[in-house]
């Protein structure tokens, strides 16, 4: 996605790949056996002051922190998604 450019369409599709993130984490615990209900908060910037995006999420017991650039997020290339996928592995094996 052009970076110099955001638009309600760029919002919606960086909030939609987050709620894949959060999903996928939470299936991963659950197939864990960990059945803890996953909470979550994101510290995000837009505009302009895009960058390291934050999602934190918890368990019960447990934290993690997803840490991950705007563009990473929102990128469609082979290494951007292997980030991804192994920022989601790293947090199920933080919180099971």
């Amino acid at each position: 996605m052009d970076k110099h450019q955001f638009t309600v369409e760029v919002a919606l599709e960086f909030h939609r790949r987050m709620a894949t993130i959060i999903a996928a984490v939470q299936a991963g615990m659950c197939k864990n056996g960990v059945h803890d209900l996953l909470g979550y908060a994101t510290d995000f910037a837009s505009g302009e002051a895009r960058g390291r995006q934050t999602l934190v999420l918890k368990s019960r017991s447990r934290s993690s922190y997803v840490r991950l650039q705007w563009e990473t997020i929102l990128g469609d290339g082979a290494a951007d998604r292997q980030l991804v996928d192994d920022a989601i592995q790293s947090a199920i094996n933080e919180l099971a």
